[in-house]
């Protein structure tokens, strides 16, 4: 499987560096320290030993250490995203990379923005649309009537009951939880979340994959990480306590996901798009994001730690990391997404097993 077309970091920009102060060298597993780390290429070459750190950090609770970005990523991202939107989807993603990378000197967007914020939520917009609206609303904070969500609420919750499909579930779930972090007072828990978390558990598949539907027979990696993120939200969105022998088997399903990992010779992991019906192509970038998403979202509000191959997640590291600056906008967000969904969720998971070179 080839790796994504990227544009590598010049050679003449230092990648940052914030490597934690641990206790002492010999309190790490020696098969975490960066010796034992095999060689890789581009940023991964320089950032080998402080990924080394960052994960040996996480397991013995000694360190806590901001994402590894450059100056030229910083740059690269002011150059593609500059301000000219054609879809909320892409100025959530252009927003979030400034908020991930702090860049500030940033287009200014928020008025023009906000005004299709407004009119997106004020009209029956399609549910990707919602969920880009919200997503934009909750970095911009602009000025949404509390009566406009509570009828979006109201249209989202009907979705739901009558969904038939992965992605109206996902993008309708999403947009409840963006709802319930934007506005306290607006009821948006699911009177039926047992019912509806059971309506997307059947669509898993025995190897971790999904079906987008009930009617599609083939199963997604892709649609596995839609599903992990679907399911996270129902958990938080729930008037009472979802079934526990339900949510235990959402970790199974994460477990099964990482069984069909794929794997480079220098140590990095990634996830392949298997499906190959209709829909469009994902490559091993996109889907590798979408599942990181969906595991770090589960992780997050399943109880008890996710119990994740130490090598494994590391490697994910080491995918994002090793693909240099992409140059398109997408795959970029997903990079940088992605890296910073791995740091902040860190303390969700608990790996097993060692890194052997």
């Amino acid at each position: 499987m080839p790796r994504p077309k990227t544009t590598t970091t010049p050679s003449s920009v230092a990648l940052e560096r914030n490597t934690p102060q641990l206790k002492s060298k010999s309190s790490l597993p020696s098969a975490f320290l960066p010796s034992h780390l095999p060689a890789a290429s581009g940023m991964a070459r320089n950032l080998g030993g402080l990924l080394a750190l960052l994960f040996a950090a996480s397991i013995c609770g000694a360190a806590t250490i901001t994402g590894p970005v450059s100056d030229a990523h910083r740059s690269a991202a002011s150059e593609l995203f500059d301000g000219s939107f054609s879809s909320l989807e892409e100025a959530y993603e252009a927003l979030r990379v400034f908020e991930i990378l702090a860049i500030g000197n940033k287009p200014d967007v928020s008025a023009t923005t906000c005004s299709k914020v407004v009119e997106n939520l004020g009209s029956s917009s399609p549910k990707k649309d919602l969920f880009y609206a919200l997503k934009v609303n909750g970095i911009l904070k602009c000025k949404v009537n509390v009566d406009v969500l509570k009828d979006v609420v109201a249209r989202l919750k009907a979705t739901v009951n009558d969904a038939s499909t992965l992605v109206d579930m996902y993008y309708s779930i999403g947009s409840l939880v963006l709802i319930k972090d934007q506005a306290s007072d607006v009821d948006v828990l699911l009177s039926d979340a047992d019912g509806t978390f059971h309506s997307i558990k059947t669509l898993s598949q025995s190897d971790g994959r999904w079906r987008y539907s009930s009617d599609n027979p083939e199963s997604s990696t892709y649609a596995a990480g839609l599903a992990l993120e679907a399911l996270a939200g129902v958990i938080s969105l729930a008037s009472s306590e979802i079934d526990q022998s339900g949510v235990n088997t959402v970790k199974n399903d994460i477990l099964k996901l990482f069984d069909s990992i794929e794997k480079y010779d220098d140590g990095t992991f990634y996830f392949d798009e298997k499906f190959v019906g209709g829909r469009e192509h994902h490559g091993s970038l996109s889907t590798t994001s979408s599942v990181v998403r969906g595991v770090t979202a589960s992780a997050a509000v399943i109880s008890g730690k996710v119990n994740l191959p130490g090598d494994k997640v590391l490697g994910l590291a080491k995918f994002f990391l090793g693909i240099g600056i992409p140059g398109d906008a997408k795959d970029f967000f997903d990079q940088v997404e992605s890296l910073a969904l791995l740091e902040n969720s860190k303390q969700d998971f608990h790996p097993i097993g060692t890194i052997t070179s």
